[in-house]
């Protein structure tokens, strides 16, 4: 439940601040060059709150390690959060989340569209309070690649296939900027979208009835990033995440630590 983060092998170090827009890391977005050539990074972050799909898990900072490895269109990626203080799911300084995923970028061009399918596994080793303490979903993303130095929209549809049986649509537009050989900028909007089942389950009520289908949160962020080393990248990360009103919101209120927030934070990557 992190977060996906749609992030592709060239932002990969971006990765760490993506759950404001898709609760996922996700490698092999594309361009991704030569499929064939062998890539890994590791990457650490310090996060002023974990917030995953609007809904903030915990509103005081985080460490966001990850790891990910791809070659030949499949990636794979492990990410894991650490709450220093109690969060929204009752964990204190341990571990409340360890996600594992798998995508396969398809080898297809149909007019600068690139095509994303995977598998996500969501762990909550420290968590009493969770459904249960795994859930898995499955995701196809569709990125519009025809202006892709300027701007990239895309969207990802997300199925539950185990403990909330319900799906989430991510409506992500970013425009990035090389501003020089090693300084990089980039600002994006999202908007995400629940069924009525994914909205009940993650947005329940006082008498357990959730809301209806509709959009869920919206997000403004942008990332700073820059090649200190060969190999080594820093990036700074700063996003405003809301809710949509109504029962999304007040519901959220009941269940998290906070129906909206300003957040941040700072990643370090390292290519091997």
């Amino acid at each position: 439940m992190n977060k996906l983060m749609v992030v592709g092998l060239a932002a990969v170090f971006a990765a760490g601040f993506t759950q404001a827009q898709d609760g996922v890391v996700m490698v092999g977005q594309a361009p991704a060059g030569d499929r064939s050539e062998a890539t890994a990074t590791a990457e650490a972050a310090l996060v002023s709150a974990y917030v995953w799909r609007g809904m903030v898990m915990n509103e005081d900072m985080v460490f966001q390690p990850q790891l990910s490895v791809a070659q030949y269109g499949v990636s794979f990626n492990v990410w894991a959060n650490y709450n220093f203080s109690n969060g929204a799911n009752g964990v204190e300084d341990d571990i409340s989340e360890i996600d594992l995923s798998l995508a396969y970028t398809l080898p297809l061009d149909l007019n600068d569209i690139s095509f994303d399918v995977g598998i996500i596994n969501y762990q909550f080793p420290a968590n009493s309070t969770e459904q249960g303490s795994s859930t898995t979903e499955l995701f196809a993303s569709a990125y519009l690649l025809t202006l892709k130095d300027y701007v990239i929209p895309s969207v990802t549809f997300f199925g539950d296939v185990d403990e909330v049986d319900g799906s989430y649509l991510l409506f992500d537009v970013v425009a990035p900027y090389q501003v020089s050989e090693y300084l990089s900028v980039e600002g994006g909007v999202s908007l995400g979208w629940g069924t009525a089942r994914y909205n009940g389950a993650y947005f329940p009520g006082e008498d357990g009835d959730g809301p209806e289908k509709g959009f869920t949160d919206y997000n403004l962020y942008g990332t700073v990033s820059y090649e200190i080393a060969d190999g080594v990248t820093a990036s700074f990360n700063l996003t405003y995440t809301g809710l949509f009103g109504g029962a999304i919101k007040d519901n959220a209120k009941l269940n998290y630590e906070a129906g909206e927030k300003f957040w941040g934070g700072f990643n370090i990557a390292y290519d091997f």
